[in-house]
């Protein structure tokens, strides 16, 4: 499925890019320039496009390099990455590559948040050399409390990202801007306090799991996923281990995986992190995966690389957490989630029309071919 994208393989540096994609709640960059049915941040200055950053990124960045993609005023893209590791030889040239590979005639912003302003500016130089004539403005460097735009001795202005007008603007659209990042990557870690209820959950779930025949599994992941889905909050933890317990059967978590579609992303991301932090530790693998691939799908690329990052902690490796890095990787963007989530789900068994519900029928879980309403979003 990466015919055609930018290659992830090891002949260059794999920079971790956290990609937030807009392409269905594009922001405008100037007024009156999208359809009224889209929500809006209008970009008047430098002040404006630095508060309405962290709101794209879902966290206010630190130590990073920030990337605003723009194609005919709007942001297709907000991507991070770590400062340091864009400071060797060729890797923000390679990152810069790999965004105009993509978006051939879009215009990039670039701005560096640094305790250091040396080392910012040192990125900023060389990715704006880079940039050539796609560089939509001057680099723009962030230290604490100031800011500089065009170079290290340009005159300094206060830096108050939530004083700002897009700031505001982004919050009333429900954006929301945590603390740090670590944060987010909090909330799909699991308690340690509420390890033996973990335990014994995840005990009577897989004893469930074994006494349940092979080809009954797919079927049992839509029942549980269709009251999941529909009050994930509602759930016990028996309920939530019992999905984790049902990821271990690769044709139910297949079921899992296409039951993700572009309106119900934030669902599924609600109920996986709930699912996750249900489980004992080290066994919210599947589930952990699930997080990331709604996150991806929902355009939040920050969760996908914090999901990515916690199945390294646990020394995971499965098929799911591998197909999403190579996604990151390679810059997908989630409107790609149609025809890929299509040919997964032309691929599946077709479930008996008795064990699925009258929506899925219409293109939901069980599907066979994908071809439904919401595979036309994009």
């Amino acid at each position: 499925h990466h015919e055609g994208y930018p290659s992830a393989g090891c002949s260059h540096p794999a920079t971790d890019l956290e990609h937030f994609e807009h392409w269905r709640r594009a922001r405008s960059v100037n007024d009156g320039m999208t359809a009224d049915s889209i929500p809006t941040a209008h970009i008047r200055g430098i002040p404006d496009l630095l508060g309405v950053i962290p709101h794209l990124l879902g966290f206010h960045p630190t130590e990073s390099v920030v990337f605003i993609v723009i194609d005919q005023t709007r942001v297709e893209l907000t991507a991070r990455a770590d400062l340091a590791e864009l400071q060797p030889a060729g890797h923000i040239e390679l990152l810069v590559d790999r965004l105009l590979v993509r978006w051939p005639a879009a215009r990039v912003w670039v701005v560096a948040y640094s305790r250091s302003e040396q080392a910012g500016w040192r990125v900023l130089r060389r990715a704006a050399a880079h940039l050539a004539h796609a560089v939509a403005g001057e680099p723009i460097c962030v230290s604490g409390r100031w800011y500089r735009v065009g170079d290290i001795d340009a005159p300094r202005h206060a830096h108050d990202p939530a004083s700002s007008q897009s700031a505001a603007s982004a919050t009333v659209h429900g954006l929301q801007a945590r603390p740090s990042r670590s944060v987010l990557r909090r909330s799909v870690q699991i308690d340690p306090d509420q390890a033996y209820e973990a335990e014994c959950a995840w005990l009577a779930a897989t004893e469930r799991l074994q006494n349940l025949a092979s080809d009954a599994r797919p079927a049992a992941m839509v029942t549980a996923l269709r009251a999941g889905l529909s009050n994930p909050a509602q759930l016990t933890r028996d309920e939530l281990v019992w999905l984790a317990a049902l990821c271990l059967d690769p044709d139910a978590r297949d079921r899992a995986l296409i039951a993700i579609t572009h309106d119900n992303a934030e669902a599924c991301v609600e109920l996986w992190v709930l699912v996750v932090r249900a489980c004992p530790m080290g066994l919210q693998g599947h589930a952990l995966a699930l997080v990331g691939w709604a996150g991806w799908v929902s355009g939040n690329g920050a969760l996908q690389c914090v999901c990515l990052e916690e199945l390294d902690a646990i020394q995971a490796s499965l098929p799911l957490q591998r197909m999403l890095n190579d996604l990151n990787q390679a810059i997908v963007p989630p409107s790609f989630w149609t025809e890929l989530r299509a040919k997964l789900a032309a691929a599946l068994t077709p479930l008996d029309e008795s064990q699925m519900g009258a929506d899925e029928a219409a293109g939901g879980i069980g599907e066979p071919h994908g071809e439904c309403a919401d595979d036309q979003v994009a």
